[in-house]
């Protein structure tokens, strides 16, 4: 029997808690001072110029690469897990970004099969619960996009030959919905607290 944290649907189920978690912040930080935000705006701009951990870098790191390939791109990460499980080592990586995004790589046996990141990108869609209910299984990326504009990959996963990706679309209200995508094809979504 597969261990919990071994099914693609564990790991989905925690991307979409840390997504809610983070549209909920996103929410609170709305209701700071113009003289606060501006003040963040700059020292995030800092440390975004000193920072590799951005959402063009995650684009960049690719299923099969090895984690020395990722180390080029990222700069060194933590190790936050490792196992050796019937002989496959699996370990998990993880960078920190300005304020509170992040992103993580797992490697099994040398190579990355997953990928994961929170917060490296603006929460700018303009999605509505209209919009969102237009979405079926079986689409392509394509189609999604021309519906809700463009998504925001929030993970990537590459288990026995199958790619599966999550697209996010984050308000700036922090109200937001999930695509799941294997084989580049919808076969899941979730939405939360779209009006």
């Amino acid at each position: 029997m597969k261990k919990i944290y071994k099914r693609w649907w564990f790991w989905l189920t925690i991307i979409i808690i840390v997504i809610a978690i983070k549209g909920t912040f996103s929410s609170d930080n709305t209701a700071k001072t113009d003289e606060s935000a501006t003040s963040s705006s700059q020292n995030n701009k800092e440390k975004e110029a000193k920072t590799k951990v951005t959402y063009e870098n995650f684009l960049k790191i690719g299923m099969d690469q090895s984690y020395e390939e990722a180390c080029e791109v990222l700069g060194e990460g933590t190790e936050t897990t490792s196992s050796d499980i019937g002989g496959i080592i699996t370990k998990m990586y993880t960078w920190t970004g300005s304020g509170i995004s992040n992103m993580n790589i797992t490697v099994q046996n040398g190579a990355v099969t997953g990928k994961a990141q929170a917060g490296l990108k603006k929460n700018d869609a303009n999605i509505t619960l209209e919009k969102y209910n237009k979405i079926n299984e079986g689409m392509s990326l394509e189609e999604v996009n021309s519906i809700l504009g463009e998504g925001e990959l929030t993970s990537q996963s590459k288990v026995m030959d199958i790619d599966s990706c999550i697209y996010s679309w984050i308000n700036k209200d922090g109200t937001n919905c999930n695509v799941t995508f294997q084989s580049n094809v919808v076969t899941m979504k979730a939405q939360f607290n779209l009006k």
